[in-house]
């Protein structure tokens, strides 16, 4: 067994630094991770039960067998991953043959045939299955490289940076882009609302595609781990997971912030287009809404590397859910005529959101470097494949349980695109479940991460 010391978990002086083009090509990857993770959770809840006419539960069933699915996925993609030799690595195929897979299963999310009650169902749920897959293949591997690039826990924090400022080019094209095509198509250009999804899925879907492509071969050159002889079995692998303490502090707490971030995709535009009253501009106002976020998010990536180098990650980690919780708050003083609220509130989360993503996911390559030099197995992968999973079940919960709520308290649906008038008391209910149960889900989280004590795992084993 390794032996870790203070200097193989630091090693900051000794490793040569990676090019910039080695962090553009890692960070380009979340670009179409970003788009695979976020817009079927924004717009494939308002697209089933205003297009498709789903009723709400149903098509919160869809997303949960698919998104169950990848509680085994995620870890079967990890494991392979793992034990793969190639010319190419051994996370770089995945890649490439997932996010592709992924990119022509979105297309197909929104090309839906003249289809209806069952079969609809079985038609979405079989492509969200297979999209699911897709991200699987290449989410798992693409998180796991973070942890093997570098040694340097600062510059495992750079890379990082540069795949945030990514995650909010892929929000700005996945959030802001795809409902404003869809918003154009309709106003603009005459187009029907499901034609309008089809042109939003060509544009999208491309660039998944072309994302993919940059991360494949702008990572050619970035250093990585060999698959290591020494393999555990999958449910050994999560069994080894479990034991990490602080990991799984770290992905508890995630779950319950993940649920609290699906709950905000799913009800984006239900809490504009209702609760704020709209209706079809609301594919407008969420644009600008993303905009703000993105812009916001990028602009916050450099102040916070800085200030996790000088009062720590945890720290900055706790006060950004904290502060985001309070936020949010402000949405109550928020209506019609002063939009100017919504902004500022947009223009704090993108900063607060950035700082405790960021966060998360730095603090994560700590306890998969660790791991590796303790154990002296390269099991990054079926750590990594079980945070992906926990990210994705989470966000999966948050807007399942959104969705069986509207159908709870009496949501109309649609066939055609258009916005239903609602109850008075279904508007309040969105309002509520919107604002207040994601601040309250945060902030519950805070107490999970207090438990969080990795200088426990920086002791030599005995």
């Amino acid at each position: 067994m390794v032996q870790p010391t203070k200097g193989d978990y630091l090693n900051s002086a000794q490793q040569k630094k990676l090019p910039v083009s080695a962090y553009f090509g890692y960070g380009a990857g979340q670009v179409g991770g970003q788009i695979l993770r976020d817009t079927p959770a924004l717009i494939l809840p308002i697209y089933m039960t205003t297009v498709l006419g789903l009723d709400p539960a149903i098509g919160a069933l869809v997303i949960l067998i698919a998104k169950i699915w990848v509680v085994i996925a995620d870890p079967i993609a990890g494991v392979i991953s793992d034990k793969t030799n190639t010319r190419w690595g051994r996370r770089r195929p995945f890649i490439l043959a997932g996010g592709l897979i992924a990119a022509v299963s979105f297309l197909m999310l929104f090309f839906v045939p003249d289809i209806k009650d069952q079969a609809l169902f079985i038609y979405m749920t079989a492509i969200y299955l297979l999209l699911n897959t897709g991200y699987s293949m290449f989410s798992v591997p693409y998180l796991t490289m973070a942890s093997e690039m570098s040694d340097d826990a600062n510059e495992r924090t750079t890379i990082l940076s540069f795949r945030n400022a990514a995650l909010a080019v892929g929000l700005l094209v996945g959030g802001a882009l795809a409902p404003e095509i869809i918003s154009r198509a309709i106003q603009d250009y005459g187009q029907t609302a499901q034609q309008a999804y089809e042109w939003m899925a060509l544009v999208v879907g491309s660039v998944i595609m072309l994302s993919t492509l940059w991360v494949f071969f702008g990572t050619r050159g970035a250093r990585g781990t060999p698959a290591d002889e020494i393999t555990l079995p999958l449910l050994e692998q999560i069994k080894t997971a479990w034991a990490n303490k602080p990991f799984v502090t770290l992905i508890t707490a995630n779950i319950v912030q993940y649920i609290s971030a699906g709950i905000g995709y799913a009800g984006g535009l239900f809490f504009f287009a209702y609760a704020m009253g709209f209706g079809a501009q609301s594919f407008s106002v969420i644009a600008i809404w993303i905009v703000v976020i993105c812009f916001s998010s990028i602009a916050a990536m450099p102040i916070l590397v800085w200030a996790a180098k000088r009062w720590g990650k945890m720290p900055v980690y706790k006060w950004c859910l904290f502060l985001y919780a309070i936020c949010i708050q402000f949405y109550w003083l928020a209506d019609k005529d002063s939009m100017w609220i919504v902004w500022l509130i947009a223009g704090g989360i993108g900063f607060l959101n950035g700082g405790f993503i960021l966060m998360s996911f730095s603090v994560l390559t700590d306890t998969i470097n660790y791991d590796r030099i303790k154990s002296g197995i390269s099991r990054e992968g079926a750590l990594s494949s079980v945070y992906s999973a926990v990210d994705k079940v989470g966000n999966a919960l948050g807007s399942a349980v959104f969705l069986v709520f509207l159908s709870f308290i009496g949501f109309v649906e649609s066939t055609d695109g258009s916005m239903a008038p609602q109850s008075d008391s279904v508007n309040t209910w969105i309002a509520f479940a919107y604002i207040l149960v994601p601040a309250i889900l945060h902030l519950s989280s805070i107490l999970v991460l207090n438990r969080y004590k990795l200088e426990d795992y920086k002791k030599q084993p005995k």
